[in-house]
C-alpha cells in the first residue's frame, strides 16, 4: 500500500509538471549600476536542464545582457542541474566582470510571498504589499499579442512604488509570449537600487509556466 500511495505521489507530481525557474543567484554591482539574475529549472515536457542569465540596468530597467542555455541531457536531477548550471556560469566570468557582478552583492530582502499553488493563476485584481521603502502595487489589464495557444486572455501589468510608475507596459513584448497573469514574489535593495522580482503565468505544457521577471529602479 505505502508503495502504491508513493507511486501515486510521485504521477500526481508529474502530471503537474510546469516550467517553474527557481531563482539559484542575484544580486548587485557593487555600485548599483547592475543587478544580475541566474535562475535554472528542469524543463517540463523534456526535463533537460536549462539556466537563464539576465543582468539589468537599474536606472533604465533595461537588459543589458541575457542568455539562456538548454542542456539536451535525458535522465538529468537537481545534482546534474546544480553542477551544469554552476560550470556555466564560470563560464560567463568575463561577462560578469564586466558589469562588475563577480560578486554580487545581495542587498537587503524587503519581503517575500509564498507562490501559489500548482496550476492556479493568480487573480486579475490588483495587489499591494507595503514595504521598507513603500507600497508596492501590482495591477495588470488585456494587451493584444500574437499569442496563438493560450486559453486565456494575454495581460500586460504595471507596478508602482508609492505611487511612482517603475513599469506600465503600453503592449505586451513578444518575449513574455501567452503572458496571462502577474504576481509579487519578492525584492531587493541595495544602496538606492531596488530590484523587484515578478512571476508571468502563461499556459504551459502540463500547467502555467511561471517565469521571474526583473524591475528595477532607483530609489528616492
Amino acid at each position: 500500500m505505502k508503495r502504491a500511495l508513493a507511486l501515486l505521489a510521485a504521477l500526481s507530481s508529474a502530471a503537474l509538471a510546469a516550467d517553474h525557474p527557481e531563482i539559484t543567484a542575484q544580486g548587485f554591482s557593487p555600485d548599483g549600476r547592475y543587478h544580475l539574475l541566474l535562475t535554472s529549472w528542469l524543463q517540463d515536457g523534456s526535463g533537460f536542464p536549462a539556466a537563464a542569465l539576465q543582468i539589468t540596468d537599474v536606472k533604465r530597467n533595461t537588459i543589458a545582457y541575457r542568455r539562456q542555455q538548454i542542456w539536451q541531457q535525458d535522465g538529468a536531477n537537481q545534482a546534474t542541474l546544480d553542477t551544469l548550471v554552476g560550470r556555466w556560469r564560470s563560464a560567463q566570468a568575463g561577462v560578469l566582470a564586466r558589469y562588475g557582478l563577480s560578486e554580487p552583492q545581495p542587498g537587503e530582502r524587503l519581503f517575500k510571498v509564498a507562490p501559489l499553488p500548482m496550476l492556479d493563476y493568480p487573480s486579475d485584481q490588483p495587489s499591494a504589499l507595503n514595504t521598507a521603502v513603500g507600497r508596492l502595487e501590482l495591477s495588470t489589464r488585456p494587451l493584444p499579442s500574437g499569442c496563438q495557444y493560450s486559453d486565456r486572455p494575454t495581460r500586460g501589468f504595471a507596478l508602482t512604488l508609492a505611487g511612482r510608475d517603475l513599469q506600465r507596459d503600453t503592449h505586451l513584448p513578444a518575449s513574455r509570449g501567452c503572458a496571462s497573469g502577474y504576481s509579487l514574489e519578492t525584492a531587493y535593495r541595495y544602496k538606492s537600487a531596488l530590484a523587484v522580482i515578478v512571476r508571468v503565468y502563461s499556459q504551459g505544457f502540463e500547467g502555467p509556466d511561471v517565469v521571474p521577471l526583473v524591475v528595477t529602479g532607483q530609489l528616492k
